[in-house]
């Protein structure tokens, strides 16, 4: 049987973000399929009664050296985005809107957690006209990346994969799941690799 793994996520969690380069490495060395899974991580916290790191003062400022400190190991462009916490709706009912063309959904996910995280000038994904300009730069068709961000059918998949998260006991981002087991965090990859190998 295929070994796979699960990679649960959304654009406003920089730790997601410094997780996707490391995941597709796990997933290369193990030669397991990394397997996409965008979702709310609001609704997640809200369902869960989690809150974000930055609501203890103390551990907050401590987080925002430690990613700096991450993104150097791991050689990773970081930039502080002044939207933060940026609304990340359209874009992950977007993302999960491209499903059925999975190289390109990789390429979508990789462009937006750079644009989010990874430029000097970055992303702030609820503002329409830059996102298409993201969108005209990097070879994807802006109208229809707007389209999929308002669908019926996008929003009900996203809703789906929170509610799923949630029932899986996820409760922040980024999460793994190998089977029914969970690691939390962009530092428990590492335990990911070791199950899959």
């Amino acid at each position: 049987m295929a070994k796979s793994f699960e990679f649960f996520f959304d654009y406003v969690s920089p730790t997601a973000y410094l997780s996707l380069p490391v995941a597709q490495g796990v997933a290369e060395r193990t030669s397991a399929t990394l397997v996409y899974r965008p979702m709310f991580l609001g609704g997640v916290m809200q369902a869960t009664g989690n809150r974000p790191p930055g609501m203890v003062p103390a551990k907050g400022a401590y987080m925002n050296r430690d990613i700096l400190r991450c993104a150097e190991h791991i050689r990773l462009p970081f930039h502080s985005n002044p939207a933060f916490p940026m609304n990340t709706l359209g874009l992950i009912r977007a993302t999960i809107g491209l499903e059925s063309d999975p190289g390109e959904q990789v390429r979508f996910i990789t462009t937006c957690f750079h644009a989010c995280w990874g430029q000097p000038d970055t992303l702030d994904p609820s503002d329409k006209a830059a996102v298409a300009a993201m969108c005209s730069a990097n070879g994807f068709d802006a109208n229809q990346i707007a389209a999929l961000a308002t669908s019926n059918a996008a929003k009900d998949k996203i809703r789906a994969n929170t509610e799923e998260a949630v029932a899986r006991g996820i409760f922040g981002a980024p999460s793994f799941l190998v089977g029914d087991e969970l690691f939390f965090g962009h530092d428990r990859l590492d335990y990911v690799e070791r199950m899959l190998a």
